[in-house]
């Protein structure tokens, strides 16, 4: 026998035997002497059979029973009655009336009172297992009140929990230290319920939010690993605030991950159907938080394979078996025999929170044409320096351009920024640099340009794109103080590769402090020129990629986004980095994809355990993982 009782008899001799007997049984029994404690038990707690003696000290048995059917809670409550001085059919068919199972006259044999109370327990309401009983609840979106074991009754408001009371709670507290046993003695609450402990001061409220919670959530999954089969009924009257409303699905997956689940007996009955997802997988699966092992588990639905197959892959099947029997029970998966096509959702859907990483291939920059290059050397002196300046014809005493050209690129080898334009650190100024870079641009016009070819327009370009990064690099005082840490005999002049290297590297250096004053756009700028010198470092990409994802000009692109993600793929492609998992953590976690930036950030702080924005991630999600935990009043106003 298996059920709760509460053994009503005023008779300690009496009482103490028939308690051994049941016990025996494997039956949980507690024991009141009287009616008025019977009726505070049956108050605080489920049972599953009230054991009863009508005379009884104070409220009389009779009087406790009509009370007892009078409660929408323990109207269907099985009774069994014992007594001594009411004896006869008269009073046993009246009894009867009251939903009474069995009448027995003391005195009685053990085999009588057993027989009695097992065809009580049998005849007792159907009960459910908690987790079918949830997620019925659930479905049907129901109101009222499940009795769990020790006394605590759980509210269910739209099918989800709400609130709750028990006897436990305060306990609860105290062994957190939240509550201070001595406290309570001085100060008790003036009235029964957990807002009285705020009104006296023993407690703040939005611990207590918290601690309620927490309560609520230990307690639904202990009955969930229990297995428990609480009472349940349509009535939610005295529902104990404040409101501490959990998420029943989320519930339900963060109790699967912890439950031991018998693996054996599920791949015996179910490995060897197919697993497809349902349109009810598209409802419900935003509101779950999967790690990256779910989910890879998951993208194998649909794709032809067994249950069997697909644990074989798993890491740890019995979570993985644990994960597909609730997404059935939920509906959200069909396990047919033979393989069929899955479901789509049936309502608009932007993000699928629960699905892997995107990886996007790299796309091919496109080609830059001679004529985009004049164009855009055109434009930007021309902002300087006016068209008039820009085309100023040749006089018939000026050298030859092509000579100019090889003059002005043996002039730059192996001379420093400041050097190409008559400068030293030491003697710096704006305005000369300004000067100095307008007079040796000006003659490059489009016109002069379109005379050259060969070798000599190659070495033009070159010219004057090192004119270009020379100035835009002393012209920014954070590039410049990039070059001046830089500067060095060994990485200076114009050198070819060397010094697309170096450029890159004040681009690059200047980008991530433009990141740092959360100037965005100008942090693009800079690490897309750092880019497009140095396309193969994978730092370069990765620090281009959260450029472009935090310049708020970029926020409602489809195609930065689509570019960020190339870029932080082809960043780990190229070498497996802490700043690119970090990066690609905080958009998944801005997409609300929790359990995958979690992971993210594991790897970056796994390959640099001091990666700041890994580390904020983390916080960030332990904050979000607290918050959860309190009621809905501090995720409003806190």
């Amino acid at each position: 026998m298996t059920g709760s009782i509460l053994l009503v008899e005023d008779n300690e001799r009496l009482s103490a035997m028939l308690r051994t007997v049941l016990e025996a049984r494997g039956l949980e029994v507690k024991s009141a002497a009287s009616g008025d404690q019977a009726l505070a038990l049956l108050q605080a707690q489920r049972f599953d059979l009230l054991v009863l003696d009508l005379k009884l000290p104070g409220m009389n048995g009779v009087e406790l029973l009509q009370r007892v059917r009078r409660s929408a809670a323990l109207k269907e409550l099985p009774v069994v009655i014992m007594t001594g001085v009411f004896r006869g059919e008269e009073y046993a068919r009246a009894a009867t009336k009251l939903g009474v199972k069995a009448y027995l006259e003391k005195p009685f044999g053990k085999d009588e009172f057993l027989k009695a109370v097992q065809g009580a327990l049998d005849q007792g309401p159907a009960r459910k297992d908690i987790s079918r009983l949830l997620l019925e609840l659930y479905g049907s979106g129901r109101n009222g009140m499940l009795e769990l074991r020790g006394g605590t009754r759980i509210f269910v408001v739209g099918g989800e929990p709400a609130s709750f009371s028990s006897p436990s709670f305060v306990p609860f507290l105290v062994s957190g230290n939240h509550l201070q046993r001595a406290d309570l003695e001085q100060f008790p609450p003036a009235r029964p319920g957990r807002l009285p402990l705020v009104e006296a001061g023993l407690i703040g409220y939005d611990d207590l939010l918290e601690q309620s919670r927490l309560f609520l959530f230990r307690s639904l999954v202990e009955a969930l690993l229990q297995n428990q089969s609480p009472r349940f009924t349509p009535d939610i009257a005295g529902i104990e605030l404040p409101l501490t409303p959990l998420s029943l699905p989320r519930l339900l997956h963060q109790a699967a991950g912890t439950a031991n689940f018998d693996l054996a007996p599920y791949l015996a009955g179910r490995g060897a159907l197919y697993p497809v997802r349902t349109t009810q997988y598209y409802r419900l699966a935003n509101l779950l938080n999967m790690g990256p092992e779910e989910v890879d588990l998951l993208q194998q639905l649909g794709q032809g394979k067994t249950v069997a197959t697909i644990l074989s892959d798993c890491d740890t099947p019995a979570r993985g078996a644990a994960l597909l029997d609730l997404l059935a029970r939920m509906g959200m998966m069909s396990l047919p025999a033979t393989p069929v096509a899955e479901q789509h959702p049936d309502f608009p859907q932007k993000l699928l929170f629960n699905r892997p990483i995107e990886e996007v291939a790299e796309r091919r920059a496109e080609a830059v044409s001679f004529e985009d290059l004049v164009n855009e050397v055109s434009e930007s002196i021309e902002l300087v320096v006016g068209k008039k300046g820009m085309a100023a014809p040749l006089s018939s005493t000026e050298i030859d351009f092509e000579q100019e050209v090889q003059r002005d690129y043996a002039a730059i080898q192996d001379k420093n920024y400041y050097e190409i334009f008559g400068m030293t650190p030491g003697n710096f100024s704006f305005a000369t640099l300004k000067e100095a870079y307008f007079a040796k641009t000006r003659e490059y016009s489009p016109e002069k340009f379109m005379q050259l070819s060969g070798a000599t327009l190659g070495r033009a370009q070159d010219v004057l794109s090192h004119y270009a990064n020379a100035y835009n690099t002393l012209s920014s005082v954070i590039a410049k103080e990039r070059y001046d840490e830089m500067l060095n005999a060994d990485t200076v002049g114009l050198g070819g590769k060397r010094e697309d290297e170096l450029q890159a590297r004040i681009q690059f250096q200047s980008g991530k402090v433009f990141l740092e004053m959360e100037d965005f756009a100008n942090a693009e700028r800079a690490l897309q020129d750092a880019y497009t010198l140095d396309p193969n470092d994978a730092h370069t990409s990765a620090y281009l990629a959260w450029s472009i994802y935090k310049n708020p000009g970029n926020q409602r692109s489809q195609g930065a986004l689509e570019k960020c993600r190339m870029l932080l793929s082809k960043s780990l492609q190229a070498e497996r980095n802490a700043d690119a998992f970090a990066f690609r953590g905080w958009m998944l976690l801005d997409e609300g994809r929790d359990g995958l930036a979690e992971g993210e950030f594991q790897k970056s702080l796994k390959l640099n355990p001091h990666q700041p924005h890994a580390q904020g991630g983390m916080r960030l999600i332990k904050e979000r993982r607290e918050a959860e935990k309190k009621g809905p009043f501090k995720r409003i106003f806190g």
